[in-house]
């Protein structure tokens, strides 16, 4: 059992009251609520709720949870925290840890709730109970009224919250109550009975009372218990008089008095000392009382029903009701001199802080007046509370503090800053500038370099990315003031940040950005923590994407995502490494692994409560989808993108909304809506100042000028693109920037330099296995890609890139890779992919009749009924409708793609962006010869003649025989091939005549 642990254990676990009365009267109320989801006892303090429902669940031997709710609880990572650890005290088999509320969480509090308590209830055994105990102190905007509501929505049949509480439900949980979800119990249900005022006074060694005696008592006490406990305690007053009962606290006030006034004197002395604990072990009430005797008194006080609760643990805590705590402070605060009382409260609070009571012993530094004992304690414990999530407790107990003592002490400032981050960067920055300016006075080396950090994060995290530059100047004098770092982990830290900065605004300083890296990488050797890792993976990932250095970038990712399932890390980090797997896989044109990985990070977004990173998600999900071609669901995408990016707006953000707007419209027509989105971009690239994004907006930016008429301003963009990628030595970028001049140059028809830049782009793309562009236009690499082809240009290459991408030829083009060729012309045979289509088994002969009837009757708009009436001339209509259905279901199949036969409005046919069949291409070059021979006459120019020529040989090439030669018995082949056999003929005869060679 841990430290922190054994010290809330008054926190997270039922008390043991002796001699306390069995109520099984109410125990059958409890049994009979836990029908619904939730019991909620509301009654007075002294009421007997925590003895009435520790006793029950005793008495039914029901494992539960219990929590006991105190001010701290207002902060919900507080209460997750130790809620967690109360879970785990539940259930000690269960080793994996529930999680803490981070930062990252706070944008999906009700998610995180929610999982959080499925994780609960999974630990739990079914039936079970979970007790929320003193719910009255938590305050009436507290986000734990929420937070319960989730828990109480998620959980399962057989499992029951009860609440004790001095109040009625909150607000937030009147759907519940309206519902008819929550059982409740009273001061009505609560109150004694005559019958159970006998059995107290019994259990309280008062058996010995007269029947007149016991029932004027009872009356006095109207039912309450603490009152009744009190009035059998002081029998030996006299007879009994006092305060109206219909004020409890005063009346309890009034007998503690009475019997405090009986109490020896050390036994008084040590009441008061011990009171200032909210719970204590044996060794602290020696401690702060001096009694060596301590653990014979709590133990006699426990006996004796002195108010005073005991909690079973290695080390025995011991906690006083809350009504006698109070009274016991208030005496103390009369009794003892202020001098006294704070020195008293200052060692009190030393002793909870060695026990890991750090809450309680903030506010006793802070009743005690102790700015430096509070002060010493948040810089000795900020971080781990901070890890925690804890950022809220942090803050308050700083705002405590005297404004000097704050702006004199660095930590303090520095500690403040780090818990405005990520919610309020222009506040983080203010605490961590004036908390460096004094380290620097001070020399002190880690306060210097994690204040400097985590001003780059400020910086980084937010939209100012050009103020890095002064974080990089700043870094500079630093390490030459300071070239040894004070830790290793600071160094990484400090490299980590250097080199994020770099990347964001130097990366025309490449030189300089990869001695960075370097440096990193060799840090990365010595196993840094996971989150340290996670940063540098990431802006090493971004580094290598802006380069082009993908098969780098893969192997990073291979770590990145091995230690994130070694570790069982965060959903913070599972989604930041699905983001950048998701990244690299778009870049990399494998969209379907894209879509998954980008998925699955907003999956966990969803089921976490992590909303951080949705922007991006949703954004390179879009991206994907309008590369794959998906538009629909890209503006589904979009639409999501647009409602994450309201609540977490930065440069970055808007910048890939704004460019994936400007992308959709220009893919749907619309350069005018592009160009309006353009222009907003241009604002975020602007401000953030990192030079990958400015390349990027340019030669984008061409493109929508070129469709708008701007031809030259094009030029001057795509010019301007292709500098910086050469100034950052980004080959990627440097490629894209090559094929659109590409592009924009052959446009315009100057065939020269369009194709030189063609060339330079393949030649840089085949070597470093480029496939996809940012902001990918089809209609523009169909064309390129067309052009290389017939030019003869990194074919193999450009043909990989055409299957890849699964794009269709803009024109017929025999060199183009379609995924399906048939040649009919001298031999049958399928090509998918450019192999060969072999059978292992029955060939299936009506699929392939099918196929060459299509083709014989033209392979275009091929009516139904007439295939039909070829292949099944025997058959009724019923018959032959659906075994042609059958035949051209196992034809689709036999080619494995759908869209490369059509049949729509009665009508089959072949899609030429996916078949290149031999004979209908025949059939158009052929026809071509044959109408460009009517135009051109003996005065036609000799470029005529020659085009004549070229269709002439590109159709003779492709006349390998007579047409299906091996299915003379089809008779509705013989017609085909007597008609391809005459157009050969024809063909010969014109083209010979306008080349000159008339015997061809």
């Amino acid at each position: 059992m841990n430290k922190r642990l054994i010290t809330s254990i008054a926190k997270i676990s039922a008390p043991k009251v002796s001699g306390t009365v069995e109520r099984e009267r109410l125990f059958r109320l409890l049994d009979h609520g836990r029908e619904k989801p939730v019991v909620w006892i509301a009654a007075p303090a002294g009421s007997g709720k925590t003895t009435l429902v520790s006793g029950w669940l005793d008495n039914r031997r029901i494992p539960s949870i219990w929590y006991q709710i105190d001010s701290g609880d207002a902060d919900p990572a507080t209460f997750f925290m130790y809620f967690g650890l109360a879970a785990q005290n539940a259930a000690p088999k269960k080793k994996k840890k529930l999680p803490v509320l981070t930062p990252e969480y706070l944008m999906g509090i009700p998610v995180f709730s929610r999982r959080f308590f499925e994780d609960v209830f999974s630990r739990l055994p079914i039936p079970a109970v979970i007790v929320f105990d003193n719910y009255q102190d938590a305050p009436a905007d507290s986000p734990l009224h929420e937070i319960l509501r989730c828990g109480i929505d998620a959980a399962p049949a057989g499992i029951t919250f009860v609440v004790l509480s001095r109040c009625d439900s909150p607000p937030q949980l009147s759907r519940i109550r309206i519902t008819d979800r929550l059982h409740f119990l009273g001061w009505f249900d609560l109150r004694f009975s005559v019958e159970e005022s006998k059995t107290m006074a019994i259990s309280h060694g008062c058996a010995d009372l007269d029947d007149d005696v016991l029932l004027r008592l009872h009356a006095k006490a109207n039912g309450w218990a603490a009152g009744l406990a009190l009035l059998l305690r002081s029998r030996e007053l006299g007879p009994v008089r006092g305060p109206s009962l219909k004020t409890p606290a005063v009346l309890f006030d009034y007998f503690a008095e009475e019997i405090f006034r009986l109490t020896d004197g050390a036994t008084r002395d040590f009441l008061l000392k011990t009171s200032l604990f909210p719970s204590t072990t044996v060794s602290m009430a020696e401690h702060i009382s001096g009694n060596n005797d301590a653990s014979a008194i709590l133990d006699r006080l426990n006996r004796e029903h002195y108010f005073i609760e005991s909690h079973v643990s290695d080390d025995p805590v011991y906690q006083y009701h809350p009504l006698f705590r109070e009274f016991l402070l208030n005496r103390a605060k009369s009794l003892f001199a202020p001098d006294a009382l704070a020195d008293m409260q200052r060692d009190a609070a030393r002793l909870l802080e060695q026990a890991g009571q750090i809450e309680d012993a903030a506010r006793l530094y802070s009743d005690a007046g102790d700015s430096a004992g509070l002060a010493r304690l948040v810089t000795r414990h900020a971080r781990e509370l901070l890890l925690q999530g804890r950022n809220k407790s942090i803050r308050e107990w700083m705002a405590s503090l005297p404004e000097k003592t704050m702006n004199d002490d660095p930590w303090l400032l520095y500690w403040s800053g780090m818990c405005s981050f990520p919610m309020d960067l222009p506040g983080t920055r203010q605490y961590l500038e004036q908390a460096l300016a004094l380290f620097r006075m001070n020399e002190d080396l880690p306060g210097i370099y994690l204040s400097w950090a985590g001003i780059v994060d400020s910086y980084a995290f937010g939209d100012e990315w050009k103020s890095l530059d002064n974080c990089i100047t700043v870094f500079d004098d630093l390490t030459s003031s300071y070239p040894s770092f004070p830790s290793l982990e600071i160094e990484l830290v400090a490299s980590s940040r250097m080199l994020l900065s770099l990347t964001l605004r130097k990366t025309n300083q490449p030189e300089r950005v990869e001695r960075w890296l370097a440096r990193v990488s060799a840090l990365l050797q010595e196993n840094p923590s996971f989150d340290i890792q996670m940063d540098i993976f990431s802006c090493m990932s971004l580094y290598y994407l802006w380069k082009g250095e993908y098969d780098k970038n893969a192997l990073l990712l291979e770590r990145a995502v091995a230690e994130v399932s070694h570790r069982k890390a965060s959903s913070f980090a599972v989604i930041r490494i699905k983001l950048m797997s998701g990244i690299h896989y778009w870049i990399t044109a494998d969209y379907q692994a894209a879509l998954q990985a980008l998925s699955e990070g907003l999956d966990v977004s969803a089921k976490s409560g992590v909303h951080l990173y949705d922007s991006l998600l949703w954004s390179f999900k879009a991206a994907t989808e309008m590369a794959a071609g998906e538009m629909e669901n890209a503006e589904n995408s979009m639409k999501h993108q647009l409602k994450s990016l309201l609540g977490m707006e930065n440069a970055l953000n808007s910048f890939w909304y704004y460019i994936n707007s400007a992308w959709h419209a220009l893919l749907t027509g619309n350069p005018s809506r592009a160009a309006e989105h353009m222009e907003t971009a241009f604002a975020r690239t602007e401000s953030m100042g990192t030079p990958y994004y400015q390349a990027l907006w340019h030669v984008a930016m061409a493109q929508v000028a070129f469709l708008q008429g701007r031809a030259g301003e094009a030029r001057t963009l795509v010019r301007t693109a292709h500098r910086i990628s050469l100034t950052m030595k980004s080959l990627v970028m440097e490629w894209y920037s090559l094929m659109i001049d590409a592009w924009l140059l052959l446009q315009e028809g100057e065939e020269t330099e369009g194709l030189l830049s063609l060339r330079r782009g393949l030649s840089l793309g085949r070597k470093h296995g480029y496939v996809h562009l940012e902001f990918y236009q089809p209609t523009v690499m169909r064309f390129l890609f067309a052009k290389a082809l017939g030019e003869r240009i990194e074919q193999e290459y450009v043909k990989g890139l055409i299957r890849k991408l699964g794009l269709t030829p803009p024109y017929p083009l025999e060199e183009w890779p379609y995924p399906i060729k048939i040649h009919t012309l001298g031999r049958f045979e399928i090509l998918k992919d450019d192999e060969p289509l072999v059978f292992s088994g029955k060939v299936p002969k009506k699929p392939l009749e099918l196929l060459k009837a299509l083709i014989a009757f033209g392979g275009r708009e091929v009516s139904r009924e007439r295939v039909t009436d070829a292949l099944w001339p025997d058959a009724d209509g019923d018959r032959a409708n659906n075994a042609f259905k059958f035949s051209l279901h196992q034809l689709r199949l036999l080619l494995n793609k759908d869209t490369a036969v059509t049949l729509h409005n009665g009508l089959v046919a072949f899609d030429p962006r996916y078949c290149r069949i031999d004979a209908v291409e025949f059939m158009r070059l052929s026809g071509e010869v044959i109408a460009l021979s009517r135009k051109t006459d003996h005065d036609s120019p000799e470029s005529e003649a020659r085009n004549i020529g070229d269709l002439a040989r590109q159709a003779m090439e492709l006349y390998g025989g007579d047409f299906l030669p091996n299915d003379v018995e089809l008779p509705w082949t013989a017609p085909v091939r007597h008609k391809l056999r005459e157009r050969m003929q024809r063909m010969l005869d014109v083209s010979g005549h306008h080349t000159g060679n008339p015997e061809r």
